[in-house]
């Protein structure tokens, strides 16, 4: 293999083209995306790249070169599994399986026909990412459980980075994002002596705790910003900055940030072993939500609210946390029961969940989504703060 190494990404998404194939170039890298939308194929490959539009202090444009696109279909994606230095997936925690399914047979092309290991980093915004892809991999092409540790290394991604927008504009794709650009890869999972672990790409922090990074993303930040949007769409706010304008929003934020931080040192300091992390402000933690320049949709960052009640994740995680610490999460309860009553009409995992609260009610949604007891003192606070939300109505 001669020239500049190649990483294959799994998605043309947001991730993908504003984080990843900006990163990837700054390390001297090319890209190819895999992607099923052919206008957003055409227009990247027509250009050889995409631009990127950085927000916060200024805008910035800059040109991406080296990415292509590709399909999922046909022979092309064996061929480029097998030539890649580096493999990634962005393509969300719900698409998972069925891209490791994709995958799997490109995966066992590349080891029957050079034998060389590779990695896989899944930059999903999820603690149970690489489980979830390596499932995939294995139910497509059993064989590969064998390879999964020992030649196919399969490791998270913590990523900071907000973007906000994929645009196909008369100048070619552009993303817009912020500045942010920490990013924490479960090295501990991936094969040594391969990238990212060889040093070849500088901007992932490779770190062997990945779990309490990964926490740290959720509830540090998307516990706010999950808030923000769920409190947003019932007041019938549009964009997350118009939400965060209002002061009874703003205020709940705040303290969903203050909730989840106690929380999360609550956690590290039960954990033995755990790495210290130093802490965020809440003051930068706020100010990336405000940021108007993002135009970041409430329908964007609220979608798949089923997900994000979940027992790990943004809401019920930190509010669990806190209730162990000893403390009442009551902005966290109320995050999450403006989640529950969340009927955004073109999200199909929102009608699902207004659907399931509709029939069985929201103890029972909370015990079977969130697997919170449904007799104990957190589902009754969620439970009562949803009650008193549903009786005030939403401005929709």
């Amino acid at each position: 293999m001669t020239g500049a190494p190649r990483c294959l990404v799994m998605g043309a998404g947001r991730v993908a083209g504003g984080h990843l194939a900006p990163l990837l170039e700054g390390a001297g890298w090319k890209t190819t995306l895999v992607c099923r939308n052919g206008e957003v194929r055409e227009a990247i490959n027509e250009g050889g790249g995409l631009w990127l539009r950085t927000v916060g202090g200024g805008a910035e444009d800059r040109w991406v070169g080296g990415v292509s696109a590709v399909s999922r279909e046909g022979t092309e994606l064996a061929n480029l599994a097998a030539e890649a230095s580096l493999v990634a997936t962005a393509v969300g925690p719900t698409s998972l399986r069925d891209v490791g399914r994709t995958l799997a047979p490109a995966l066992r092309h590349r080891l029957e026909t050079t034998g060389r290991p590779v990695n896989v980093i899944a930059f999903e915004n999820s603690p149970r990412s690489a489980q979830l892809f390596a499932a995939g991999i294995i139910e497509a092409e059993p064989a590969l459980a064998r390879e999964v540790g020992r030649r196919v290394g399969i490791g998270g991604a913590a990523l900071w980075r907000t973007v906000s927008k994929r645009d196909i504009t008369p100048e070619g794709m552009r993303f817009d994002a912020n500045r942010e650009d920490d990013c924490y890869v479960d090295g501990a999972s991936l094969v040594p002596g391969l990238p990212p672990l060889d040093g070849s790409v500088p901007g992932l922090t490779l770190v062997r705790s990945f779990n309490d990074r990964m926490v740290e993303k959720l509830w540090i930040f998307n516990a706010g910003h999950a808030a923000a949007a769920y409190l947003g769409w019932h007041a019938g706010c549009e964009r997350l900055d118009e939400a965060m304008e209002q002061p009874e929003i703003c205020d709940t934020v705040t303290a969903v940030v203050e909730e989840a931080g106690a929380a999360f040192k609550f956690y590290l300091d039960s954990r033995p072993g755990s790495e210290p992390i130093p802490p965020h402000s809440a003051e930068k933690i706020l100010s990336l939500y405000l940021d108007p320049a993002l135009r970041n949709p409430i329908s964007r960052v609220g979608r798949e609210p089923r997900r994000k009640l979940g027992h790990d994740d943004r809401l019920i995680g930190p509010a669990v946390a806190a209730t162990a610490a000893g403390f009442e999460p009551f902005a966290l309860a109320g995050a999450a029961a403006a989640a529950l009553g969340y009927a955004e009409p073109n999200d199909p995992q929102a009608l699902d969940l207004q659907r399931e609260v509709s029939l069985l009610g929201p103890d029972e949604v909370l015990a079977t989504v969130g697997t919170l007891d449904r007799h104990d003192e957190l589902t009754r606070l969620i439970s009562g703060r949803f009650r008193e939300r549903m009786s005030r109505g939403v401005a929709r």
